[in-house]
């Protein structure tokens, strides 16, 4: 009696599963892309914003402490939340000046060398700082300055903000 040989190959249920288990694969690997494809350009954006920042705080360092007027706090009010832990510049649509000392267009006017404003708001952006003065040994003396950068862009349906927080030393006082 003749011995059958083995089937070979793959019944079109096995090669059905394998497709599907591919198929599920292929949408998983096309879905990691499309999420990559978006933090790169939130990377992009949070990179160029932090650029705009570091750039006001580099030149902020040539200003004159004591006479140059965007070094002023202007708002002594929001003191307590200079740096926007509440999130306003967030969550508000119109930021008011209740919540800074300072805004984009007073750059321009006192000898800006810096990123230009025109430049900044072409991408979108908008520049603010808060002064909060300090006197660490309450002697009535102040020995700096507190320094919020705050960086704002749109996006769909919502705020996002960076901010850089730095310290101005009284150059009159030595530590």
């Amino acid at each position: 009696m003749a011995r059958r040989a083995p089937a070979r190959g793959f019944t079109l249920v096995e090669a059905m599963v394998a497709m599907a288990v591919l198929l599920i694969g292929t949408l998983g690997l096309i879905s990691l892309h499309t999420v990559g494809v978006r933090m790169n350009a939130d990377a992009r954006i949070m990179t160029q914003a932090t650029d705009i920042a570091q750039d006001l705080v580099t030149q902020m360092q040539g200003w004159n402490y004591t006479t140059d007027p965007r070094l002023l706090n202007v708002n002594p009010a929001n003191d307590a939340d200079f740096s926007d832990t509440a999130f306003d510049f967030q969550t508000l649509d119109v930021v008011t000046a209740a919540n800074y000392d300072h805004e984009e267009g007073e750059l321009e006017p006192n000898g800006w060398t810096g990123i230009p404003t025109a430049t900044v708001q072409a991408l979108g952006f908008t520049r603010y700082w808060n002064i909060a003065e300090v006197d660490f040994d309450q002697n009535g003396v102040l020995q700096g300055r507190r320094v919020a950068v705050i960086v704002r862009w749109g996006e769909v349906g919502r705020w996002r903000r960076i901010v850089l927080v730095t310290y101005l030393q009284n150059p009159q006082i030595a530590f």
